[in-house]
């Protein structure tokens, strides 16, 4: 298959119309458009367009950039975590690869990395993508390189550590668009659990936490609805961002979630950087 890639998709015509039905596993009902059941829809077929760096943090060439400066790299798809290590996307001065750790961010199909330690000053660094970093769609990515040089120091006063949003923080967002439709919270929302959600998945305030966080997603085999400090790799996450043509981020089965219209940004936030702080409880 030169150039072209089809996904596989679960069909009407591959699975038997109950377990069509009964297939779904973590999604977030809306009282306007009720549960979430998977498709027969194929969005994603035909030429696979390389996965390209369309910008970077710093821009490249920039100069003098406080050593506990941010780095980041936005692409035109979504980044597939599994292919993001440090062997294929690299932070490198002179032939000295940085240590550290990059993540992926959904929201903004960016790749992020954090350093072990700060930058060194006065020094030239380069951020090698290579071709073995791919998109979920399975594109993989065009050679890309970025060169930033630091100034003396950090930034001044330096910058605080990323705050961790509370459980206590992210169960309003649920309560507001995960009730109604007999799905996943009881409509009207009054602070009780419904007896038989939607797949088994209750987001109410009770149950939330043991529902989601490292509970297996049966909508895609091997991942976690939440896996802790990893929002990338969460099938919360797939589900509720919102992919090509509406639909969720590739590997999601079924429609986004909630099937009215998306979480707002601050909301999205405010669940990936839960779950990237380890999802407390």
């Amino acid at each position: 298959m030169s150039g072209r890639r089809r996904l596989r998709a679960t069909t009407a015509d591959s699975m038997p119309a109950g377990a069509l039905m009964l297939a779904s596993a973590l999604v977030l009902g809306g009282s306007a458009g009720g549960c979430s059941y998977p498709s027969a829809e194929q969005p994603f077929p035909g030429t696979c367009a390389p996965l390209t760096v369309v910008s970077s943090t710093p821009a490249d060439g920039t100069g003098d950039l406080p050593t506990d400066a941010p780095i980041s790299l936005t692409f035109s798809d979504f980044p597939d975590p599994d292919s993001v290590r440090l062997d294929t996307v690299l932070l490198s001065s002179g032939v000295y690869t940085r240590l550290g750790g990059f993540s992926v961010d959904l929201i903004t199909r960016s790749v992020r990395f954090a350093s072990r330690s700060p930058l060194q000053a006065d020094l030239t660094y380069r951020v090698t993508v290579t071709s073995t970093v791919r998109s979920l769609t399975g594109c993989i990515a065009s050679g890309d390189q970025r060169r930033f040089a630091t100034g003396d120091g950090p930034s001044n006063p330096p910058l605080p550590p990323p705050s961790v949003p509370s459980l206590s923080a992210i169960l309003p967002i649920f309560a507001a668009r995960c009730a109604g439709g007999g799905c996943h919270r009881p409509d009207p929302d009054d602070g009780s659990c419904l007896e038989a959600p939607a797949q088994g998945l209750s987001l109410c305030d009770r149950d939330a936490w043991s529902a989601l966080v490292n509970t297996d997603a049966t909508e895609l085999a091997g991942m976690k609805r939440v896996l802790p400090g990893d929002a990338a790799r969460s099938y919360l996450m797939r589900k509720l961002v919102t992919g090509p043509s509406g639909g969720p981020v590739p590997t999601a089965v079924g429609q986004r979630e909630p099937p009215d219209a998306p979480l707002a940004d601050d909301d999205l936030r405010a669940i990936s950087d839960w779950i990237d702080g380890g999802a407390p409880q």
